[in-house]
């Protein structure tokens, strides 16, 4: 039996997805390996490609009468907008009844492992993390035609009513066994309506260090697929304050800088957006850590939650909101109780 963690395979070889069954057959793929892919629903399979040496089938969800499903054309609508102007995965082939994609392989070096490895890089990785960043917010944004689904769909208030929502159930209550302070509730409910305000530009949405996969000399961005309007500074927010790395003030400045210059913002303003899309942001991670680390019983996210509470803490700090502070220390104090128990 080969127990992976799309489950592909089960005890038989004719209980292989009838899917991927076809797609090695129409493409002359051989030697599937399932691999764990995100948290969504879409399969990851690693074949051998005649010509290219190894490929990734990528099976996304079917419709089905109860639950639609555009993921996929989604997908393939957003890869073919990007790829003039970032490094996106290449689609090699497609089935479109089958939802089933075949894509280059990209290996299995992330932003993160190539850190860990080589930290000496770090203000390298972040110049060209920080381009990506000002592609994103300028010509991307500017070239994006106002009717496309991705900049139809926001973040607005009942996005952020949502993830909040996620927030304090899977990390205050499941994860800390409390309830959030009453004036974080209303703290919430003002940077919501003000980054509701400002949601103009594109967000790839879920822009850190696990979804930038080092190619060679290259960042490619994959896990695009959620992209929306957003602050200008909300994927900014996301890899400053990354929950799984911590950046140098000077790759700070390099991340930054380009962002900056293309937006044309003086250092205050810049910074006041940044202070209110990374406490969204990194409220909205918590609530992730939480139900991976609680329901999911994840523990390599674990690291997560004390990095992600000092940035927060570091948030509250710029606004000189003691309130912010205490509560955040007394979080962090919980969390790593919760983290020794766990």
């Amino acid at each position: 039996m080969f127990i992976c963690g799309s489950y592909l395979f089960r005890e038989y070889p004719d209980q292989m997805d009838p899917r991927l069954h076809r797609a090695l057959e129409r493409w002359s793929l051989t030697e599937p390996r399932p691999l764990v892919g995100d948290a969504g629903a879409r399969q990851y399979v690693r074949v051998k490609h005649p010509h290219l040496g190894t490929a990734l089938v990528v099976l996304h969800l079917l419709d089905t009468p109860e639950k639609p499903d555009d993921s996929y054309f989604e997908f393939r609508a957003l890869q073919a907008y990007l790829d003039p102007l970032l490094r996106v995965p290449t689609i090699l082939q497609s089935d479109d009844e089958d939802r089933c994609l075949l894509v280059e392989d990209l290996g299995d070096v992330t932003l993160e492992s190539r850190l860990m490895a080589h930290p000496e890089e770090e203000l390298a990785w972040a110049e060209r993390a920080g381009w990506l960043l000002a592609t994103l917010a300028g010509p991307l944004t500017l070239g994006a035609p106002g009717h496309a689904f991705f900049m139809q769909r926001a973040f607005d208030q009942a996005k952020f009513a949502f993830e909040w929502e996620y927030c304090r159930s899977n990390f205050f209550h499941d994860f800390l066994q409390k309830d959030p302070p009453r004036w974080l509730e209303r703290m919430m409910e003002d940077i919501h309506a003000s980054l509701e305000t400002r949601a103009r530009f594109l967000a790839h949405r879920d822009f850190h260090v696990r979804n930038l996969m080092v190619n060679g000399d290259r960042l490619v961005v994959i896990d695009f697929q959620d992209a929306r309007r957003g602050a200008a500074t909300y994927d900014l927010a996301s890899i400053l304050y990354d929950g799984y790395w911590d950046w140098s003030r000077e790759s700070g400045r390099a991340l930054t800088g380009p962002l900056q210059h293309e937006l044309g913002w003086n250092h205050e303003a810049l910074l006041e957006e940044l202070n209110l899309s990374a406490i969204q942001r990194n409220l909205k991670a918590l609530g992730t850590f939480g139900h991976q680390l609680v329901h999911k019983k994840k523990a390599h996210f674990a690291p997560a939650v004390p990095r992600t509470l000092r940035h927060l803490k570091g948030h509250f700090q710029r606004m000189n909101h003691q309130d912010g502070v205490l509560t955040t220390e007394h979080m962090l104090r919980l969390a790593e109780e919760r983290l020794m128990k766990g």
